[in-house]
């Protein structure tokens, strides 16, 4: 009987491939089924839908006829694992229908969030403008520092070799000497200009404390022990209106649709039946029994 199946099946698409190419001028039929698997037809309607849910990549792959004959091959396989899957219950298992609701839900909301929420809330280029003039001071690029450091493993090393530059050893000199940081090491330490961000934040606090020139003491990071000498500061600027509009922009939106989800929330509360129950605490768990006490 499987076996009766099988060229029942192969016979279908044979007589879909054949069909195709004596009427190729004409478009074909939705309904018109090109593979029959116990019963279950997969018509042209499914195939071009299946056909169009594929990427872009995927289609250019199987655009051949033999790609698309190798593709309605793959719609086969899948309807007789379905069926099998179904046959044994596994779309009856609790887990996957509670997974499965959820799903539907998380997409009528988001349905329901562009419907509502995202078509409603538009930003304009005026709006744009007349925020960034009336905020442009929290628009300012973070200051850059331009710093060099000598990285040692224990925090006496470091506070050896802070002895020695405060008795005026130079500081680039001793990094290209000692520096464990074989990046910076034979530039004397320097590390360039950073930005906030860019290193652990023993490092940048430490940086913020100092003032150009000036040495810090040692810093304990998880590299180890390091003298950070600051060498430069670069006062932050105010970006211009080009570089943060689309920033202004994202916020704008999020601003309004924050409001429009507020307004929409408050609406449907207004307008249902709603009871709503206190809170029950939740049950303190029971200790865990100790071991039996050994008697004397």
């Amino acid at each position: 009987m499987d076996r009766f199946r099988r060229l029942e099946t192969k016979a279908v698409i044979l007589a879909f491939l054949l069909a195709a190419g004596a009427c190729s001028d004409k478009p074909a039929d939705p309904s018109k089924a090109l593979a029959v698997i116990n019963g279950k037809e997969i018509t042209v309607g499914e195939f071009d839908l299946r056909w169009s849910q594929m990427p872009e990549s995927a289609r250019v792959s199987y655009g051949s006829p033999e790609g698309r004959k190798k593709f309605l091959e793959e719609l086969i396989t899948r309807e007789l694992l379905l069926q099998e899957a179904k046959k044994r219950g596994l779309d009856r298992d609790r887990t996957l229908v509670e997974r499965v609701e959820r799903f539907k839900e998380r997409s009528i909301l988001d349905i329901l969030m562009k419907e509502e929420v995202d078509s409603r809330v538009t930003v304009t280029q005026d709006e744009i403008k007349a925020f960034y003039a009336g905020h442009s001071e929290s628009f300012i690029a973070p200051r850059e520092s331009r710093v060099s450091h000598i990285l040692v493993k224990t925090e006496a090393d470091a506070l050896d070799l802070k002895k020695r530059l405060n008795e005026g050893e130079d500081f680039a000199g001793l990094a290209r000497k000692v520096s464990l940081d074989l990046a910076t090491r034979y530039k004397g330490g320097d590390l360039g200009a950073i930005k906030p961000g860019q290193m652990v934040p023993q490092f940048e606090q430490a940086v913020r404390n100092l003032k150009v020139g000036e040495i810090s003491p040692p810093v304990a990071t998880q590299f180890g022990y390091h003298l950070i000498k600051l060498n430069d500061r670069t006062a932050g600027t105010v970006q211009s209106f080009d570089e943060t509009k689309d920033l202004v922009k994202d916020q704008l939106l999020l601003e309004k649709k924050r409001k429009r989800f507020d307004e929409l929330v408050a609406s449907l509360r207004a307008k249902a039946k709603l009871r709503v129950a206190d809170v029950p605490l939740p049950v303190p768990e029971a200790p865990a029994a100790g071991p039996a006490a050994t008697a004397p």
